[in-house]
């Protein structure tokens, strides 16, 4: 049996259609992706999330270098003011979530985000900030280009008291950094911030601690303060209470009325006879406080005692003198930057 096949022949016409509709849909393709990618990657709110997970990383010059990401006065990353623009001074941002994307028109965008900022000594603070960005042109022609319209940054007014030094995050700060002068018992600056930011801040040193500061900075162009108080630890106290016995130890052997350099003394009229004999009845309890400029041994009250042997100058005759003294103590304490303890009489 003779069985033929019949071919069907394809038109040009035909041809040319079925390429004409491969290309619309290649273009389509391209359009929807084009148009998704600036909805999301390209987009305002990807944008923003991209410089949230460069900061979060602490990387400053990546976060510095994003479009729009301008410091004031032309502050430069060397500058005093900038010291908090390191990678130890600086928070970790995780859970970053888009909470709002409004379109204000003109190519300028609101997006609001909240987020987990993560900072040293497990500080932690979950907040939400608010970016407003512009549409800065586009990339081959087709992909958006975004700007931060207000310039994530802000003001930390960092004041430090009883010190001149403070710890920021895992940095520190000495009193060149604070524009402390020499002497100075305290010091203070402003300093620029990336936002958002939780600048944690502490004192730690061999006689010194202080309470764990956490201040957030969630808000471009704000300004928020932080104060770090230094006060003596346990181990302070303890060494200037020793001090302080062996200074007075020390007054007790000198054979005199009026020992030099000591708190007490005792003034008699009459003649003695011999040398007198000091001891110490009761030491001070100490307290160390915070004066203008140094720390202070605040009206320290203790009881010395002495005993001598007087000679009346109206008749002769000799007789014991046995009698406690009390005394108070009213001295400055200074801290050099060995660490040394120094006292000072305040009278």
């Amino acid at each position: 049996m003779d069985v033929r096949v019949q071919k069907r022949r394809t038109s040009p016409a035909q041809v040319a259609l079925a390429w004409c509709g491969a290309v619309l849909l290649l273009v389509g393709v391209f359009a929807g992706g084009v148009l998704a990618l600036n909805l999301t990657v390209f987009g305002s709110s990807g944008f923003v999330i991209t410089y949230l997970q460069t900061l979060g990383a602490r990387d400053v010059d990546g976060a510095l270098g994003m479009p729009g990401v301008e410091l004031p006065d032309d502050l430069t990353p060397d500058s005093a003011s900038a010291a908090l623009l390191k990678r130890n001074t600086l928070s970790t941002i995780s859970d970053i979530r888009v909470t709002d994307d409004s379109d204000l028109g003109s190519g300028v965008h609101r997006v609001t985000v909240s987020y987990t900022l993560q900072g040293a000594d497990r500080q932690s603070a979950r907040t939400q900030s608010e970016f407003v960005v512009e549409r800065g042109g586009s990339s081959y022609g087709v992909f958006s280009q975004w700007r931060f319209k207000e310039s994530p940054v802000a003001t930390l007014s960092l004041a430090v008291t009883n010190t001149t030094s403070v710890t920021v995050g895992t940095g520190e700060l000495d009193a060149s950094d604070l524009g402390a002068g020499k002497g100075a018992f305290g010091a203070g600056a402003r300093y620029t911030v990336l936002v958002p930011s939780l600048v944690v801040l502490s004192h730690d040193s061999h006689y010194l601690t202080s309470d764990t500061v956490a201040v957030a900075l969630p808000s471009p162009g704000e300004t928020e303060s932080g104060i770090v108080k230094a006060v003596p630890n346990e181990l302070f106290s303890q060494v200037v209470a020793d001090r302080l016995t062996s200074f007075l130890d020390e007054c007790a052997t000198q054979k005199v009325l009026y020992p030099v350099g000591c708190p007490f003394s005792k003034g008699i009229t009459d003649r003695i006879e011999g040398d007198p004999s000091w001891s110490i009845v009761e030491y001070p309890q100490v307290k160390v406080v915070a004066g203008p400029s140094s720390w202070l041994l605040a009206d320290n009250a203790g009881v010395a005692h002495i005993d001598v042997q007087v000679k009346s100058l109206f008749d002769g005759s000799v007789s014991a003198l046995s009698e406690d003294i009390p005394f108070f103590l009213d001295y400055a304490i200074t801290l050099d930057d060995a660490g040394a303890i120094a006292f000072a009489s305040r009278t």
